[in-house]
């Protein structure tokens, strides 16, 4: 059986700032939008997995996904993934309270405070040569963070 990927995404923010300044409105907009598509492959522009999970970060704890094996649950079976290159990073905190570190060794750092998300993409030849992701969680009260990342199979 054959096996195909593809992925594309878009992320469109779009800022609206009316001010009031000495009697006068002032009216700024602008509008990001930035879009990306992965077809199947290992170069650039490639890619031929994804991975996603909800990990659950005890307060004032942490957790290490090791990017080598990738736990699989699929069709009541179970298996690992082992993710050579990172091209897509999507984490999103679903806490209300707790703050969450994410560190993709050093390629990508972030903090996700309660109910943040970060989105980061390098669809290069290469991506990230990452090997563990590490969540520190500064709050008291456990967090659950949802990951999704796409890239290519060792």
């Amino acid at each position: 059986m054959a096996t195909e990927f593809s992925l594309s995404g878009s992320l469109r923010v779009t800022p609206r700032l009316t001010d009031t300044l000495n009697l006068t409105d002032i009216i700024d907009t602008a509008t990001v939008n930035l879009t990306f598509a992965l077809e199947d492959g290992t170069g650039a522009g490639l890619a031929n997995t994804f991975w996603k999970d909800v990990v659950t970060v005890a307060g004032s704890g942490s957790q290490t996904i090791t990017l080598s094996a990738l736990p699989l649950n699929v069709f009541g079976g179970t298996g690992t993934l082992n993710l050579a290159a990172t091209k897509v990073l999507i984490a999103r905190n679903r806490s209300t309270t707790a703050t969450v570190a994410l560190a993709m060794n050093a390629h990508v750092t972030a903090t996700l405070g309660p109910e943040g998300t970060v989105y980061a993409t390098k669809t290069d030849a290469t991506g990230w040569a990452a090997t563990t992701i590490t969540l520190t969680n500064a709050g008291a009260t456990a967090a659950d963070i949802e990951l999704y990342l796409v890239g290519n199979k060792a």
